[in-house]
C-alpha cells in the first residue's frame, strides 16, 4: 500500500499568529513528522528553542531525521501531550510562548502493518504505543452494546447498532483481524454509490475505534484543564481538530478561560482550510483551528 507523504495543514494560517521577532519557547505537543515545526524552526530567533512531543516513537524518528539541527535549538521527547506539564518540569521550564496542539494523525499512520487505515490487509492495531488494548481487541471482544456506544459517542454514526450488530455477527463466523475486513463488513450495509463517495461509510467507524482506543478525548480533557497555567503573558496556543466533538470540548473550554479574564480568543469562528489546500490535500477538508492569547 502505497504511504502519501504527510502534509502538515493550515500552515500559512498557524504562522501568522506566531511573533518570531523574540526569543521564544515553541511547544509543539503532537509534533507528528515534524511538517509544522519544520516551518517554525525555518523563522525562530537562533537563541530560540522549540520541544516536540509525540507519543508514537517510530514516528518520532522520522521527525528528528526531518528536523536534522542545533540540539540546542531543538528537544523531541516521546510522550502523550497531555503529559507536557511533568516534561516541561524535567526540563527547568516554568513556561512557553507558543502551544501547538494537532489532533489529527499522521499519514505515517497508514502504512501497512499500523492497523489504522481501512485498506490495511494485515493489521486493524490503532495503536499509537503498544501498552493498551488493540482495535482488534475492542473489535473481537466488546459487545454489541458497547460497540454502538463507541460508534454513536465517537463516530456519531446514526447506523451505529445496525454496524455494531453485524460486526458481532461476523466475528463469530471468523476474528476480524485487518482493516480491509472490517471495512468489507461496513460497506456490506450500504449501497454502491455510498461507497464511492467522497467520504466511504468506514472513515467514521475507524475514527471512533482510533478515538477509542488511544482515549484521544481523555487526553484532550486533561490538556485543556491546565494548558493556560503554562503559558506566558501573551503567549498563544493554537488547536486544529477533525472532530465535531474536540472542536466542541476546545470552543466550550476557550469561552469559558476568556469568561474567567484567563485568555483572549482570536478566532470567534474557526478556521478551516481554502479550497486550494483541499484540492491539494483532501485529509485537510476537516481541520478546524482555535486559537487563543493569554493575557
Amino acid at each position: 500500500m502505497k504511504v502519501p507523504i504527510h502534509k502538515p495543514v493550515l500552515v500559512k494560517e498557524i504562522l501568522s499568529y506566531i511573533d518570531f521577532e523574540k526569543k521564544r519557547i515553541f511547544l509543539d505537543l503532537t509534533i507528528g513528522e515534524g511538517g509544522h515545526s519544520y516551518e517554525i524552526i525555518k523563522r525562530m530567533k537562533e537563541d530560540s528553542l522549540l520541544i516536540g512531543l509525540d507519543i508514537d516513537p517510530d514516528v518520532l524518528e522520522v521527525a528528528k531525521e526531518r528536523l536534522k539541527t542545533d540540539n540546542r535549538r531543538v528537544i523531541l521527547i516521546n510522550d502523550n501531550y497531555k503529559n507536557f506539564p511533568l516534561v516541561l518540569k524535567r526540563l527547568g521550564i516554568e513556561k512557553v510562548d507558543f502551544m501547538l496542539l494537532d489532533l489529527g494523525f499522521s499519514s505515517f499512520h497508514l502504512r501497512k502493518g499500523r492497523g489504522f487505515s481501512f485498506n490495511d490487509d494485515t493489521s486493524i492495531d490503532m495503536r499509537y504505543r503498544k501498552n493498551i488494548r488493540s482495535g482488534e481487541y475492542v473489535i473481537n471482544s466488546l459487545g454489541e452494546k458497547e460497540l454502538t456506544h463507541i460508534f454513536k459517542t465517537f463516530g456519531e454514526i446514526r447506523e451505529a447498532k445496525r454496524i455494531a450488530r453485524k460486526i458481532v455477527q461476523e466475528r463469530e463466523k471468523a476474528p476480524i483481524t485487518t482493516g480491509k475486513r472490517l471495512k468489507e463488513i461496513i460497506e456490506s450495509l450500504y449501497p454502491a454509490y455510498m461507497r464511492k463517495g467522497s467520504i466511504h461509510p468506514a472513515t467514521k467507524v475507524f475514527q471512533a475505534l482510533r478515538i477509542y482506543v488511544n482515549k484521544e478525548l481523555e487526553n484532550l480533557k486533561t490538556f485543556l484543564s491546565s494548558f493556560q497555567n503554562y503559558l506566558n503573558k501573551n503567549g498563544v496556543v493554537e488547536i486544529i481538530s477533525y472532530h465535531s466533538l474536540e472542536d466542541r470540548m476546545v470552543k466550550k473550554r476557550f469561552l469559558e478561560l476568556e469568561r474567567e479574564g484567563v485568555i483572549k480568543v482570536l478566532t470567534k469562528k474557526p478556521i478551516t482550510p481554502q479550497e486550494e489546500e483541499i484540492e491539494d490535500n483532501i485529509r485537510s477538508r476537516s481541520a478546524k483551528l482555535r486559537v487563543a492569547k493569554k493575557i
